[in-house]
């Protein structure tokens, strides 16, 4: 009895420790934030090595990637798993388990891994959709109202991440919303703690140990571990203990308290969603460091549990719930149309129209690749140092960010890498390199975080520029093509009369049109051409009509604008400081169960201006 006391002061100690170094552990999202590794399931073998395990059946899981979708799309976001037979038990089971709720969405499936995505691909000829490629999809298939479900373990970096991706989308649909992950709430603690214990039920006789493995992080989020053991704790399953891969509590902890107490056999089963490949290997592996063979080498009897939380009716339940909430967010029509019409009757909350007018009542335009592409030169900016997006014709060559720096008419970039692969730049093609000497060869260098940059000449924004990259590890130039874009500048940056104005056009006061077009965002967006346009003392206002209704305001060079009173799709009485160039602006929609800013840029063509009598 004595030592038994010993283990609970011992765990309450250890407990209070972790709550000190955590303070956020209250489980809401908006307290707990994670690494990105939080969520890292397994850790993929790399693309030359070879797997001596058999990871199941692939053919048995359905990869959720069909076409045809429909209005309504419930994406289902995973980290993904290699592991085929535990992908379909776990993130192909909370799937499943979304359609049996969800009879009027199509479940579909996104990874967040492209390692794992591709190694899945390379192994098995399974394809599986990253967000993007996913998102992309539901553009394409004309889906109206997206939800989309993490099935990650708490909030933190990628969650965060996830939102942002999706928010770059959020012009592409009437309505979209992202659900919560599993521990978000004090019920879920609750809820995963019980079934946890449930599950293992059988092997809690008093002289058995049951210890939960999640993955840790150095990141505040690692507090939700002492919370789940808190919550254990207090529900009075004492002989239940929770630790970490990588971070604390340690194997070490654990084993010291489990050491403590009066226990001749362990059960080891992950705090994980799925069990891929810390599951399989860091906790049941026969490697000497694995949790098996440290506390079979402590003198116990082990039981390993490779079942990953997704197995759990209760757990997939969880999900379905969250999923339930963010499809009430959007709207009681969205939620109408998920239940098959079910409960329609209690729900009370405003629909979500786009207000998106018909072909025959106005021209939209969004593909503005002619317009936006005019070249921009360095004389039409002023001297600086100036943050600049770079489209990259290859994902490969990962350009992380890029420092346009103009001086005396002259520009060149500084890029810094998402990789370190490359170990030259050639500004020309891959076959024009081979043959040039290498004093023309541009080299990488590293900058003060360790990352590679190579600093090029720019002839022009809004140019295609070959770029010839070569491989370290192919040792092989590959070509590349880059386009510095000008409508990522601050409006302030142009020189003052590199560009055409009202005035300098001499329009006199009165009414005019102009054709407009925009570029940006998810690329779906778009606004009504020609637009109408006034002039005042030399000043140009004009007003700017969006395809739906999701619009709150605008911002201008720093300045918001408000809706005009107009009826219909979103409106903005906007000035426009200058012609044939893009002008830089924000929208804020409203299409997201939270508001987010999407960055566009408008076009203005001076050639098209027209008066009205």
């Amino acid at each position: 009895m004595k030592k038994r006391l010993s283990v609970l002061l011992t765990a309450a100690l250890l407990l209070a420790a972790l709550t000190a170094c955590g303070s956020n552990t209250s489980g809401s999202a908006s307290d707990i934030s994670q690494s990105s590794e939080e969520n890292v399931q397994e850790s993929e073998p790399a693309e030359d090595d070879e797997e001596n395990y058999d990871t199941g059946d692939a053919s048995l899981d359905d990869p959720r990637n069909g076409d045809e979708i429909g209005e309504n799309e419930l994406l289902v976001v995973s980290f993904g798993t290699s592991y085929n037979d535990n992908r379909r038990l776990t993130i192909g089971a909370i799937e499943k388990a979304m359609e049996d709720a969800f009879p009027q969405w199509s479940i579909r499936r996104g990874f967040t891994s492209q390692i794992i995505i591709d190694h899945v691909l390379r192994r098995d000829g399974i394809a599986i959709d990253n967000v993007g490629e996913a998102l992309d999809r539901a553009v394409e298939n004309g889906v109206k109202n997206l939800v989309i479900q993490p099935t990650h373990l708490m909030n933190g970096f990628e969650y965060k991440d996830l939102a942002e991706e999706a928010a770059q989308y959020a012009d592409a649909f009437e309505a979209i919303a992202i659900g919560e992950p599993l521990l978000t709430s004090d019920e879920d603690f609750a809820a995963v703690a019980k079934a946890v214990v449930e599950a293992t039920a059988e092997y809690d006789d008093g002289s058995t140990a049951i210890v939960l493995m999640g993955h840790g992080t150095e990141a505040e989020s690692n507090g939700v571990y002492a919370k789940m053991q808190k919550v254990l704790t207090d529900a009075g399953n004492i002989n239940y203990f929770v630790g970490t891969v990588e971070a604390e509590p340690s194997l070490d902890d654990v084993l010291a308290v489990v050491k403590a107490g009066e226990y001749s056999r362990v059960v080891l089963r992950p705090l994980m969603v799925v069990a891929g490949d810390h599951a399989s290997n860091d906790m049941a592996g026969d490697d000497e460091d694995s949790w098996k063979s440290a506390f079979e080498g402590a003198g116990y009897d082990v039981v390993c549990l490779v079942n990953g939380l997704g197995e759990m009716e209760a757990v997939r339940q969880l999900f379905v719930q969250h999923a339930q909430a963010a499809v009430d967010s959007l709207g009681q029509a969205s939620s109408e149309a998920a239940s098959g019409g079910r409960d329609a009757g209690e729900t009370n909350l405003q629909a979500q129209g786009s207000g998106q007018a018909g072909a025959a009542e106005t021209a939209l335009q969004a593909d503005t690749s002619e317009k936006s592409g005019k070249m921009v030169y360095g004389n039409s900016i002023k001297d600086g140092a100036y943050e600049i997006a770079v489209d990259s014709s290859s994902s490969m060559f990962n350009i992380e960010s890029c420092t346009l720096t103009v001086k005396n008419g002259q520009m060149t970039a500084d890029m810094t890498m998402g990789g370190t692969g490359y170990l030259y730049v050639y500004m020309g093609s891959g076959e024009e390199a081979a043959t040039a000497g290498e004093d023309s060869y541009i080299p990488f260098e590293v900058n003060e975080k360790g990352a590679h940059t190579f600093t090029v000449p720019v002839k022009a924004l809004n140019s295609e520029i070959a770029c010839a990259a070569f491989s370290k590890k192919k040792e092989t130039w590959y070509d590349r093509t880059l386009v510095f874009r000008g409508d990522s500048l601050p409006a302030d940056a142009f020189a003052e009369g590199a560009f055409p104005t009202a005035e300098s056009l001499g329009l006199e006061d009165g009414n005019y049109t102009v054709e407009v077009s925009l570029s940006g965002g998810s690329g779906r967006a778009g606004v009504e051409s020609p637009a109408q346009m006034t002039v005042e003392g030399g000043t140009a206002m004009v007003t700017i009509v969006w395809s739906s209704s999701n619009y709150d305001y605008m911002k201008v060079d720093g300045v918001t604008y408000d809706p005009a009173a107009v009826e219909g799709n979103s409106a903005f009485l906007i000035p426009v400081p200058y012609f044939d160039a893009p002008l830089p602006v924000q929208a804020d929609t409203v299409a997201m169960s939270t508001p987010h800013e999407i960055e566009y840029a408008l076009y203005f063509d001076s050639s098209t201006i027209q008066a009205q009598s």
